[in-house]
């Protein structure tokens, strides 16, 4: 694998990567200057999840604080931290991968520490010191805090520690953003008490716990003082926040947030179907800053195999509560993901998977193959799908999400919608890309702008505008701006 690490400015819309999970996108007005502490140069490589990004992101803000300059390339850098993701064999690959890379920079380059976190050390602990010699410290997940001392040896190696101090992050911590300026994700709980038997985040997290509201609240409110007009609440279990903490629900974070902070658009991700009452959507739909945008990952459409999962039925089984939400508050748009080939998932089951796929209940999908695990109660169950069958599974799947989420899509050419732009696309000059409120930063499709009346290079990254939609482009909407919805804009009046 080749790599260049370079940390992208906020002109560029992707991230370089030693696999496609990983991410130095790091603010340029979030480098780090000497000082009279100056301690070296420190570079974060994230892989994983939005979850894991926040982490890294407290890491940045531990290391710039203890005196370390935050450099745009991994070549500049005296200090790496690899966050890993344990998730899957294949982020496990991928995390063991980009390991091997950076450290070949302590041969060629200044590198002269590299530290390893996250969910790949939860996930081998007592392993991975003989595994991965070339790795100075490892950084457990409730061990975030501690970066900078484990970049200076002044901590003693915890892997084999029987305790475990769980770590919970809030709005007191130091935290560098590393998206781009006007977009963040927030944690609002860690863990989770699911007993899904293909997932093993409950045994690299420990059990949910949650953020108090006022925590929450003021981290909002901070990141919108700093200019920040999207936040994406994220959690493994973001329907249960406040189920630890009596007299603290999702709604009543939603409402303080929807009336105390500045923001423009709070987005909902990874909501578990448990949880999804007429309350919450109601204060969706009516929110003024709440993204009408559910992500409900349903994971299959088989009760047969829901149940083998360990996942809801019933009342909340996919149809019912697709049902549901139709009848309650049809204008939320709904975003899902689906595992194929689950061990005894049959031909039928694909066939009702398929079929309920292509009804075209959501404008987002994912479909990804069951991974086998070792620590799932799934990874030793009968029934296990080779590999080329999956894929021919999912290939049937995706077709039909293909065809649905553009059907979805395609109602929308024609009308007017608010965008938040996201700067010039990372393909061409001629054109901008941005986002609707349907659309959440990296795994949803995009608008992608090629006309206004002013010159396109007159808007810029963060701007709110208002954009007809002209023609779909794949997942991908086209359209013309044709006003600001900035009010101290200078394309505040109509473009069009």
């Amino acid at each position: 694998m080749t790599s260049s690490f370079k940390i992208l400015d906020q002109s560029e819309s992707g991230a370089p990567s030693c696999g496609s999970g990983v991410s130095m996108n790091i603010r340029p007005d979030a480098l780090v200057q000497a000082g009279s502490n100056y301690r070296g140069r420190a570079a974060v490589i994230t892989l994983g999840c939005a979850k894991n990004q926040v982490d890294s992101e407290v890491m940045l803000g531990v290391l710039k604080n203890s005196g370390y300059e935050i450099v745009s390339e991994l070549e500049l850098a005296d200090v790496a931290v690899v966050n890993t993701c344990g998730f899957l064999e294949s982020a496990i690959k991928e995390s063991i991968d980009c390991i091997l890379e950076v450290s070949e920079q302590k041969k060629s380059g200044r590198l002269r520490k590299l530290l390893v976190a996250g969910c790949l050390v939860e996930r081998y602990r007592g392993d991975l010191a003989s595994a991965l010699p070339e790795v100075d410290a490892f950084i457990s997940v409730d061990d975030v805090l501690n970066v900078s001392e484990r970049a200076d040896g002044k901590l003693k190696d915890i892997l084999h520690d029987g305790s475990r101090p769980y770590f919970l992050y809030d709005d007191s911590m130091p935290r560098f953003l590393s998206t781009k300026r006007h977009t963040a994700y927030v944690k609002v709980s860690e863990g989770c008490d699911r007993p899904c038997t293909f997932c093993i985040i409950p045994k690299l997290r420990g059990a949910m716990r949650s953020r108090s509201i006022s925590s929450v609240v003021k981290e909002v409110q901070m990141l919108g003082a700093q200019g920040v007009r999207e936040v994406n609440l994220v959690a493994q279990d973001l329907t249960s926040f406040g189920k630890d903490r009596p007299g603290e629900r999702l709604v009543d974070l939603l409402s303080a947030l929807n009336a105390e902070t500045s923001v423009d658009w709070i987005r909902l991700l990874y909501s578990y179907p448990i949880g999804i009452d007429e309350q919450l959507l109601r204060l969706i739909a009516d929110s003024s800053r709440i993204c009408k945008y559910l992500d409900l990952p349903l994971q299959h459409s088989s009760e047969r195999l829901l149940k083998i999962m360990k996942r809801p039925i019933g009342r909340y089984a996919p149809r019912a509560l697709i049902e549901f939400i139709t009848a309650q508050q049809p204008s939320i748009h709904l975003r899902t993901t689906f595992i194929v080939g689950f061990p005894g998932e049959t031909e039928e089951d694909v066939d009702d998977l398929v079929e309920f796929v292509a009804q075209g209940h959501f404008t987002n999908v994912g479909v990804f193959t069951y991974s086998r695990e070792q620590g799932t109660p799934a990874f030793d169950m009968p029934g296990q799908i080779p590999q080329k069958v999956k894929d021919k599974r999912r290939e049937r799947v995706m077709l039909a999400q293909q065809q649905a989420v553009q059907g979805r899509l395609s109602a929308f050419i024609g009308r007017r919608i608010p965008v938040l732009l996201e700067g010039q696309h990372e393909d061409t000059d001629l054109l901008l890309s941005g986002r609707s409120e349907f659309q959440a930063p990296d795994v949803d499709g995009q608008i992608l702008i090629n006309d206004a009346d002013l010159p396109l290079e007159q808007f810029r990254s963060g701007n709110m505008v208002e954009v007809e939609i002209t023609e779909l482009a794949g997942y991908d909407l086209v359209g013309k701006i044709v006003r600001s919805l900035d009010a101290d804009s200078p394309q505040s009046a109509s473009v069009a």
